[in-house]
């Protein structure tokens, strides 16, 4: 549920068009068949202001460090298999994430999980999710979707936002999450990184949320309770943030920009030193990756599970993969030397 407020839009009108603040769309936020390459970010010491907000502002990160670097692939709804297809139907995107790490001794039984996002009529939203198993698919409506962002995307609006969701799986595994959130654009200008300089909008999100799990195969359950404050930056085509910051015991802790080497590539994503491919390819079907002659390779599909993850073999032909067995739809190789990355669709 959300609650959409664009504050002093006569005021603001004449101001936007004197001093050219963005003013962006869905087409400016992430798109299916993208991928969009980030740095997660050494916390600089100093860290600037970030609770001004206003017109005009000028933010310069351009001394941030790169830790480590990242893909981020949203895939389109033709990517999805039927029944969720059908069950999100107003998606417009779908995208894979990480289930929390428990340890070895409350591993969850679900190898997999992905989150469907729908552009509405006045907010980007996650509507729902995907659960797999090693059994099945099972895709989750939420009972309150979540606003991620408010549409058009424009200084100063406000989002007032809740959602919620429950996984049940019996005998398995019980977890539910609810939350409330704060959204505003409050401030636009000028940001700096190592790569370049983009005119932004800057979102500040405020969030505070409970989650609850049960493990009834390991017999624990506990409540978690989670709050925070993330800003982001967005500039027109851009998709994902620029740069964003969340911030860890009011300290901001986690950092992740676009690198001055990263662009946004449509899928499939092939690096410059090696390939893969055919693509698409029939299931059984010998998938060549030239140029990872003796290199470590993972092989995972769109819900987080690993189909091969190991050295592949290699011939006169060179390096390839057997993917009998593999199941239809998007397959991401990843070269765990380089961090590469290189899509190919399975039929």
């Amino acid at each position: 549920m959300s609650i959409l407020r664009i504050l002093g839009l006569a005021s603001l009108a004449v101001s936007f068009s004197a001093s050219s603040q963005p003013v962006l769309s869905s087409n400016d936020l992430p798109q299916g068949g993208t991928t969009y390459v980030r740095a997660t970010a050494i916390p600089p010491f100093n860290s600037g202001n970030l609770e001004e907000t206003g017109a005009d502002l000028t933010w310069d990160y351009s001394g941030l460090e790169v830790a480590n670097e990242s893909n981020t692939e949203y895939f389109s709804m033709g990517d999805a298999s039927l029944t969720t297809q059908f069950v999100f139907s107003s998606a417009d995107h779908f995208t894979a994430f990480e289930l929390p790490d428990l340890g070895e001794d409350f591993a969850l039984p679900i190898s997999g999980a992905t989150n469907y996002q729908e552009f509405g009529s006045n907010a980007y939203k996650t509507i729902g999710l995907g659960i797999t198993t090693d059994i099945f698919d099972l895709p989750v409506t939420y009972d309150d979707e979540e606003e991620l962002l408010p549409l058009p995307l424009i200084y100063g609006a406000e989002l007032e936002g809740s959602s919620a969701y429950t996984v049940d799986l019996p005998e398995l595994i019980y977890y539910s999450t609810s939350q409330t959130m704060t959204i505003e654009v409050d401030a636009w200008g000028t940001l700096v990184l190592p790569g370049g300089s983009y005119e932004c909008l800057r979102v500040r999100r405020d969030f505070l949320a409970m989650d609850s799990v049960n493990v009834a195969a390991a017999g624990i359950g506990f409540s978690l309770p989670r709050e925070g404050t993330v800003y982001e930056w967005y500039a027109a085509g851009e998709g994902m943030p620029v740069l964003s910051v969340q911030t860890l015991a009011d300290l901001p802790a986690n950092w992740q920009f676009k690198p001055n080497t990263s662009s946004v590539h449509g899928a499939p994503l092939l690096t410059t030193d090696w390939t893969a491919g055919p693509s698409p390819l029939q299931a059984g079907s010998r998938l060549g990756i030239f140029g990872l002659e003796g290199r470590r390779v993972v092989a995972m599909d769109i819900q987080g599970r690993t189909w091969f993850d190991g050295v592949p073999s290699a011939d006169a032909q060179g390096a390839h993969l057997n993917t009998k067995g593999w199941p239809s739809g998007a397959m991401l190789i990843q070269d765990m030397v380089s961090g590469q990355t290189a899509r190919v669709i399975i039929r």
